[in-house]
C-alpha cells in the first residue's frame, strides 16, 4: 500500500501535475546542485588560495631578507671601495708631489750639473717629500693575520702576517689582532730594521691600528625589520662581529667552542658558504631577543669574500604563521561572506523558479483545459479554437493544426456529401442513360431488323432493295458507334486507352475532312449549313498525335455543330500559337447556357436532357473527346452563348 502511494505520488496520472511535480523537482534538484557546486567550489578556491597565499608570504619574506643582505653587502663593498680610494688618492698626491719636485729639480739643473748629480738630487728631494714623516705608511690587514695591503712590501698581500715579528722577535701583527680584540683603536711601539744598510742601529716605530670593521658593524647591528628581524655578521675563522643584533665585544669562536649553541649555527653557515658562495637559505632553531626558548627560523646567508665575512638575516616561522593565520581569518570571513551570498542568491531563486512554476502551471493547465474543451465540443460540431488564447507556442501550433483539421474534417464531410450526391445523380443518370440507351439501341436495331424482313419478301424491286440495304448500312453504323462510344468510355475509366503519336502533314489531312463533311451536309437537305475550314498554316507544317484519334474528336465536335445547328455556318479554324497549332470548331447552332457548360464533359449528361426536342446521342460524345484531347497533350475548352452559337477549341504541339 505504501508503495502504491508513493507510486502514485511519483507518477501522477494526470499530465500536468505530472509535468508541474517534475519541473520542480528538476529545478530544486538543479539550483541544488548549483548552490552546492558554487559552494564546494569557493572552499576548494579558499584553500587552494590559502595555501598559495602562504606559500607566496614565505617566499616573499625570504626574497626580503635576501635583499636585505645584499643591501648590507652592497655597503659594505661601498665602504670597502670608498676606504681604498682614500688610500690610494692620498698615495697619488704624494707621487704627484714628487713627480713635480723631479721635474722642477731637472728643470733647474739641466745643463748645469751632470746627469748623476741631478738624479742624485731628484732622489734626495723625493726621499724627504714622499710622508709627511720620515717612514711614514698606511698598511691594511684583516683580523685573520692575512696581508691586504702593504705599499712598502707588496709581497706580503695576502699572505698570513701573523709570523711576522719586529728586531725583537716581538709578532707585531698578531700584538696588532690581540689589541682590537679588545679595543677598537690603538698605539703599538715595536723595534724596527734600519732602511739603509749604513745604519744598522734599530729604530723605534710606533703603529696606529684601527678597526676598518666597526663603522660597519655598528651600521649593521642598528639594522631591524619586521617581526623584530635583524642581521649578523660573523668571520670565516670562527669570530662573531655582530650576534643578536649587537656588536660583539668577547673572544668567542664559534669553530672551537662546540658546546655554545651558537656553533651548529655557524657551521651550517659555513656549509652553505662554501656551497653557494652567492648566497643561500638554511632553517635552524634559534631564541628570540628577549626570549629563551628556541623557535624555527629561516635565515638567508652570503659571504663577503674579500674580509670572509658572512653576512645574514632570518625571519621567525612562527611569527610568519601567526601572520598567515590571520590573513587566513580574514579570506575565512570572504568566504563566508561569498557562501551566505550564493546561498540568498539560491533561496530568491527558488522562490522566483515557484512563482515561474506556479504561472507556468496556470497557463499550462488552462491550454490544456482548453483542448480538452475542444475535443469533447468536437465529437458534436465544428468548433475552432481561439488560437489568441493560448499562452504557449506549441499549444498555438497544436491549435492550428486541430483548427486545420477541423476545417479538413468539414471539407471532408462536404466532400463525402458532394460524393454522396455525385453518386446518387451518377447513378440517377445512369439509369436515365441506360434507358436512353436502350431507346437508341432498339432504334437502329430495328431499322436493321424491320428492313431485314422487308428483304425476304420476293415481291420487291431492285430499287426499293438498294434502298432498305442502305437504310440497313445506316442503322448498323450508327450502332457501330454507339458501340465504340461505349467501349471507348469503358476503356477511359480504366485507364486502358492507348494513343499512337505520329507526325501528321495537317493540309492533306484537313482537306479529307473538309470534303467528307461536304458531301455530308449536301445529303442533308433538312440543314442550310455552309461548312468551312480556314487554314492559317503553312502547308508543310505537321502535328505530333494520333491521327484516329484526332479524327475522332474532331468528328464528335462537327458531328455535335451539325446535330444542333439548323442553319447558319460551321467553321473549322486552324492556326499556329508558338509551338501549338490551336484547333476551333465554332457553329450558328443553338448554343449551351453558361450553369451547364462546365457539366457538358461530364459522361451521360445528353442522357438528361429535358428539352421538348429530342437531339439524339448517348451523351458521351464530348467526354471522351476530352480525355483523348488530354491524352494528346491539350485540353478542350468551350466558349457559348444561347441562340448564338458555340465554339469548342483545343491546341496539341507542332511536331
Amino acid at each position: 500500500m505504501p508503495f502504491i502511494f508513493l507510486k502514485k505520488l511519483a507518477i501522477p496520472s494526470k499530465i500536468s501535475t505530472y509535468l508541474s511535480r517534475t519541473l520542480i523537482i528538476i529545478t530544486v534538484a538543479i539550483t541544488l546542485l548549483v548552490g552546492s557546486v558554487l559552494i564546494l567550489q569557493q572552499t576548494i578556491y579558499f584553500k587552494r588560495i590559502s595555501e598559495q597565499k602562504s606559500k607566496d608570504y614565505v617566499d616573499n619574506q625570504k626574497i626580503y631578507i635576501r635583499d636585505i643582505v645584499k643591501n648590507e653587502l652592497e655597503y659594505i663593498r661601498i665602504q670597502n671601495q670608498f676606504f681604498k680610494q682614500k688610500i690610494d688618492s692620498k698615495i697619488r698626491q704624494n707621487v704627484y708631489q714628487a713627480t713635480r719636485t723631479a721635474e722642477s729639480i731637472y728643470k733647474q739643473y739641466a745643463g748645469k750639473k751632470s746627469e748623476a748629480e741631478i738624479k742624485t738630487l731628484i732622489i734626495a728631494a723625493i726621499s724627504s717629500l714622499k710622508f709627511e714623516m720620515e717612514y711614514e705608511e698606511v698598511f691594511i690587514s684583516s683580523l685573520d693575520g692575512t696581508g691586504v695591503y702593504y705599499p712598502r712590501n707588496p709581497e706580503f698581500t695576502g699572505k698570513d702576517m701573523r709570523q711576522f715579528k719586529d728586531a725583537n722577535g716581538t709578532p707585531v701583527v698578531l700584538e696588532e689582532i690581540k689589541l682590537l680584540k679588545t679595543k677598537e683603536e690603538g698605539l703599538i711601539e715595536f723595534n724596527h730594521d734600519s732602511p739603509t744598510a749604513k745604519d744598522s742601529a734599530l729604530h723605534k716605530k710606533k703603529t696606529f691600528i684601527k678597526k676598518f670593521r666597526d663603522e660597519i658593524a655598528q651600521k649593521i647591528s642598528s639594522v631591524r625589520f619586521k617581526f623584530g628581524g635583524y642581521v649578523f655578521m660573523n668571520h670565516m675563522d670562527g669570530s662573531p662581529i655582530v650576534m643578536d643584533g649587537e656588536v660583539y665585544k668577547g673572544d668567542l669562536n664559534l669553530i672551537t667552542n662546540a658546546d655554545n649553541i651558537h656553533h651548529r649555527v655557524f657551521m651550517q653557515e659555513l656549509e652553505v658558504a662554501k656551497s653557494n658562495p652567492e648566497g643561500g637559505y638554511f632553517y635552524y632553531k634559534w631564541n628570540k631577543m628577549n626570549d629563551t626558548i628556541p623557535s624555527e627560523k629561516c635565515s638567508y646567508i652570503q659571504l663577503f669574500q674579500e674580509y670572509n665575512w658572512l653576512i645574514g638575516a632570518g625571519f621567525y616561522l612562527d611569527e610568519i604563521s601567526q601572520s598567515i593565520k590571520d590573513q587566513q581569518k580574514m579570506l575565512r570571513e570572504e568566504q563566508k561572506n561569498s557562501i551566505l551570498s550564493v546561498l540568498f542568491i539560491l533561496i530568491m531563486l527558488l522562490f522566483l523558479e515557484g512563482w515561474i512554476i506556479y504561472r507556468f502551471n496556470k497557463k499550462y493547465k488552462s491550454d490544456f483545459d482548453r483542448f480538452f474543451n475542444f475535443f469533447y465540443s468536437s465529437q458534436d460540431g465544428f468548433n475552432q479554437l481561439e488560437i489568441s488564447e493560448f499562452q504557449f507556442d506549441e499549444f498555438k501550433q497544436a491549435g492550428l493544426a486541430a483548427n486545420q483539421m477541423i476545417a479538413h474534417r468539414h471539407e471532408t464531410e462536404n466532400k463525402l456529401i458532394q460524393e454522396h450526391n455525385k453518386a446518387t445523380e451518377s447513378d440517377r443518370l445512369k439509369s436515365a442513360f441506360l434507358a436512353n440507351m436502350s431507346h437508341e439501341i432498339r432504334t437502329p436495331m430495328n431499322a436493321i431488323l424491320g428492313f431485314s424482313e422487308i428483304l425476304e419478301e420476293e415481291d420487291q424491286n431492285d430499287d426499293d432493295k438498294k434502298t432498305y440495304i442502305k437504310l440497313i448500312r445506316k442503322n448498323g453504323d450508327m450502332l457501330l458507334n454507339l458501340i465504340n462510344d461505349i467501349v471507348d468510355i469503358s476503356k477511359i475509366e480504366a485507364n486502358l486507352l492507348t494513343i499512337k503519336k505520329r507526325p501528321l502533314p495537317l493540309t492533306k489531312f484537313l482537306d479529307e475532312i473538309r470534303h467528307h463533311y461536304s458531301e455530308v451536309l449536301a445529303t442533308r437537305l433538312d440543314k442550310e449549313i455552309q461548312f468551312r475550314i480556314i487554314e492559317e498554316i503553312d502547308r508543310k507544317v505537321s502535328v505530333l498525335t494520333d491521327e484516329i484519334r484526332l479524327r475522332q474528336v474532331l468528328d464528335n465536335l462537327i458531328g455535335n455543330a451539325i446535330k444542333f445547328t439548323h442553319s447558319g455556318s460551321i467553321d473549322v479554324e486552324v492556326k499556329i500559337i508558338g509551338e501549338r497549332i490551336q484547333f476551333s470548331i465554332s457553329d450558328t447552332g443553338i448554343g449551351i447556357p453558361i450553369d451547364q457548360q462546365a457539366n457538358i464533359f461530364e459522361r451521360f449528361i445528353q442522357a438528361e436532357q429535358s428539352s421538348k426536342i429530342n437531339f439524339g446521342g448517348t451523351g458521351l460524345g464530348l467526354a471522351i473527346s476530352k480525355n483523348l484531347i488530354q491524352l494528346l497533350g491539350g485540353n478542350l475548352h468551350v466558349k457559348s452563348e444561347p441562340g448564338k452559337g458555340s465554339t469548342f477549341y483545343f491546341d496539341l504541339p507542332v511536331s
